[in-house]
């Protein structure tokens, strides 16, 4: 065959490739291509993605050096490095983006292209492995849209995990033939999953050293060596490219504690856990519902993965079977956790593994390990098929390991931006936060606040992300209490200038609300249904006003009930109250005072201080407080009746 025929082939196949896995990803998501532009899974990551992807596309073309400071977590900056990276799926969803559409528009597209990308590059992967068209698109089809990737559809980067097989593809070619082209490639990959995520970058390099270790007789020889010292070469640049572009993620690494041993039958039974329809409503369920993880590979993968190691490999040489065994059994240790001790001396020793979550995904190693050979094994198959049924039984294969992986997606349509945001838009700019302000473990429910954002872009106090800053939970359990005077002085220390109520999400909110009526701190804007939009304003000139403005809001401790460090010792015929304390000041908000309210404190130093009315900041008393220690026990303040809202305040005076 003749080089010009040969390419022409070769480019019909990567078409036909590509269309058979764009119309597995539809299918797999069915019924989102029909809604692209409004259709969600209602998942706080998937939300937390599109945002993402959004920002990305747009300050890369607006102000690119200042593309890690992001809307989020105000007033932090760099605040863009508490997600997943995701720059790659970013600058492919720039053209969509500047279109003006909806970002679940935008993240949905990138979904498809992604899922479509990832088989593509196990197709072509395994092409080179076993020069087979029908096994490129078996083992694309395993790997792209098994249960590892639908189990977590939310979650983009997954989705973009073409980088893995073409990394090792790369890696192939400059081990057999030696090109200093193909170390550039290595090296291009290695960045590329380094630019989508966290994880992905982590398991492409334990897959290279794997396959270095199994192959490593190839490299003993002068031609070998000149390879080892180009993949240094390539090595140390990439490094240095990842460290320089993706700085802020080093600066705001959050250390997870090591995670604790379990018991190794719990964490195999990830690789039995599956969501597919088929498996899970037959006999699987128990193990998905047992475990925080799906990896099943698929009836018809395995069946295949069997037949390859059963005799001679499909043509595949010795080495590329060993480096899938190679990589096999790296990610199915490092997926024990801390079954082993393995995981445990990598946690020490790579900083990376320091910020990863669940050991149990390095699971997918294996699982593209048996995709791979189930391409090889449908290879030998094929090759024992006649002429005239080897057609139709691969189309059968396909259809049937589909039909397998099946996972009966939901998808609801999702209204990502209420009204009161474009009014929010059509006002000066300026920071804003938005209420309720989800914090400790409901901080994830921020999210949709996230995808708002996108209609204004303005800065906000909300976020959610892999992680958040220090304070972030103190602070919006502070401006939770909104409009209570401390919390409205937390907004104005803070810079912020508007604030987003939903009333609807929120009904403790209704009686605070009355607080506004006479006062200029706080104006309503805007209204539309329950969702209510106020400007903050300066104070007015009262007894409370320095007060407020003399806290030393990263000192304080958030406190709302009586506990070991707490300076709350209880409290009798009082609502809902909280506190800030440090041991030289106290700043407590109650709510609701009847005839007989009072006030127990623990103090560690006697103070002395002031009672104020919390709706008008007048004094209504001096207050004095002996420490717990001189009292022998909580000191029990009474407090003024008949308040909606009071504010005690104590200092330690010489």
């Amino acid at each position: 065959m003749s080089i010009p025929l040969r390419l022409g082939t070769t480019y019909r196949r990567h078409l036909f490739a590509t269309a058979v896995f764009f119309l597995l990803a539809v299918i797999h998501t069915y019924p989102l291509i029909t809604g692209l532009d409004h259709l969600s899974r209602h998942n706080d990551d998937e939300w937390l993605n599109a945002w993402a992807v959004s920002w990305i596309a747009q300050q890369l073309w607006a102000n690119p050096l200042s593309l890690f400071d992001a809307n989020i977590y105000y007033p932090h900056e760099q605040a863009l490095a508490y997600t997943e990276p995701l720059l790659v799926p970013g600058v492919m969803g720039m053209p969509i983006h500047w279109l003006g559409v909806s970002p679940l528009l935008t993240y949905n597209v990138l979904l498809l292209l992604g899922m479509t990308m990832t088989g593509l590059a196990m197709y072509v992967l395994v092409v080179r492995w076993t020069g087979d068209h029908w096994s490129g698109l078996l083992s694309g089809a395993v790997l792209a849209f098994g249960t590892p990737m639908l189990t977590r559809l939310p979650h983009l980067q997954t989705q973009h995990f073409y980088w893995f097989p073409l990394a090792l593809l790369a890696f192939d070619n400059l081990l057999t033939k030696q090109r200093t082209q193909d170390a550039f490639w290595v090296g291009i990959c290695v960045l590329g999953a380094a630019l989508t995520s966290g994880y992905t970058a982590v398991f492409v390099v334990f897959a290279l050293g794997a396959t270095l270790v199994a192959r490593n007789s190839e490299l003993w020889t002068k031609r070998g060596m000149s390879v080892v010292f180009r993949l240094a070469a390539v090595a140390a640049v990439t490094l240095v490219l990842i460290l320089l572009v993706l700085s802020p993620y080093r600066d705001l690494q959050v250390a997870r504690p090591l995670p604790s041993a379990g018991s190794f039958s719990a964490a195999v039974q990830i690789y039995l856990s599956s969501a597919t329809y088929v498996h899970f409503h037959t006999w699987a369920q128990g193990f998905y519902e047992q475990t925080s993880g799906s990896f099943f590979p698929g009836v018809v993968a395995v069946v295949f993965a069997l037949f390859a190691l059963w005799g001679a490999s499909a043509g595949v040489s010795r080495s590329v079977v060993r480096s899938l065994f190679s990589i096999g059994i790296v990610g199915f240790v490092l997926s024990l956790g801390t079954v082993t001790p393995v995981y445990g001396w990598a946690y020490d020793i790579i900083p990376p593994f320091q910020s990863l979550r669940a050991p149990n995904r390095f699971a997918i190693l294996p699982f593209f390990s048996i995709a791979v050979l189930a391409g090889i094994g449908f290879t030998r198959l094929r090759r024992c098929i006649s002429v005239a049924w080897v057609v139709p039984v691969s189309v059968a294969v396909i259809v049937v390991a589909t039909v397998e992986g099946l996972h009966g997606v939901q998808y609801r349509t999702f209204d990502w931006h209420p009204r009161i945001y474009q009014s929010l838009g059509a006002l000066e700019n300026g920071p804003v936060a938005i209420l309720p302000v989800y914090y400790g473990r409901q901080f994830n429910r921020n999210a949709r606040y996230l995808l708002g954002s996108t209609t204004h872009w303005r800065p906000m106090v909300n976020g959610f992300g892999n992680s958040r800053p220090p304070d972030f939970d103190q602070t919006a359990a502070v401006i939770s209490w909104f409009p209570s005077l401390v919390s409205v002085a937390r907004l104005q220390e803070l810079g912020v200038q508007y604030v987003i109520v939903h009333t609807d999400a929120m009904p403790q909110i209704q009686g605070r609300l009355a607080q506004i009526a006479g006062r200029s701190d706080v104006t309503l804007v805007a209204q539309d249904g329950a969702d209510r939009l106020y400007r903050i304003n300066d104070f007015p000139e009262m007894p409370i006003r320095g007060v407020l403005g003399d806290v030393q809001w990263a000192e304080m401790t958030y406190v709302e009930r009586p506990g070991r460090e707490s300076y709350l010792a209880g409290s009798e015929d009082v609502g809902s109250l909280f506190g800030l304390q440090r041991p030289e000041h106290v700043l407590v908000y109650l709510e609701n005072t009847m005839e007989r309210s009072s006030l127990d404190l623990r103090l560690p130093m006697t103070m002395r201080g002031r009672i104020y009315a919390a709706t008008t900041g007048q004094v209504l008393r001096e207050v004095a407080v002996e420490s717990f220690q001189s009292a022998g026990g909580p000191v029990s303040v009474d407090l003024p009746q008949g308040y909606e809202a009071l504010i005690l305040e104590l200092r330690v005076t010489d």
